[in-house]
């Protein structure tokens, strides 16, 4: 029997499980990031743990976890343009687990947290015609904004922009 779902924060001590979980990522949807597996491959130690350190401040890199597996990757990161606005990055779940409300999680988390910081805005990149990812976030309340663009300079996969407005302490969402 398979335990519950749930997610957390990533610590900067567990790099070595980021590393793994990330390349795991990069290994089955190599068309779903900007970032590839051979580059992230080629990093030394020392920027996996820095990338988790220099993420206390104002990021919010999270696992999902079954039974103390990893099957799960989301990242939440601040803005450094836009003081209102967040962004979703690394968004991944295990083909195992798929369909069983993991992303819907991870996604959660990251709303909650963009609300306690004040963040009125969420904004994210979606592969195209990724349709299960597209699902999640539409159903989530995003939408497309702007024409679509290569997922990485080269590419012939296209990635749509999205957006979510997020509501504000009086319930409405800011406009």
């Amino acid at each position: 029997m398979q335990g519950e779902p749930s997610t957390r924060l990533l610590l900067p001590s567990e790099w070595p499980r980021y590393r793994a979980l990330r390349l795991r990522a990069l290994a089955d949807s190599p068309d779903s990031f900007g970032s590839t597996l051979d580059w992230e491959r080629a990093k030394p130690d020392q920027w996996w743990l820095e990338r988790l350190v220099s993420a206390e401040d104002s990021d919010l890199p999270l696992v999902a976890e079954v039974d103390g597996r990893a099957v799960g990757l989301a990242w939440g990161k601040l803005s450094t343009t836009q003081r209102d606005c967040a962004n979703v990055y690394q968004m991944w779940v295990d083909p195992e687990v798929r369909g069983q409300g993991i992303g819907r999680m991870l996604l959660a988390a990251i709303v909650d947290w963009a609300r306690t910081l004040g963040v009125s805005r969420l904004d994210l990149t979606v592969a195209r015609p990724n349709t299960v990812a597209v699902q999640l976030y539409e159903g989530s309340g995003f939408h497309a904004i702007g024409e679509p663009q290569p997922l990485r300079p080269g590419s012939a996969v296209l990635a749509q922009a999205m957006t979510r407005q997020l509501e504000t302490l009086t319930g409405r969402a800011d406009p």
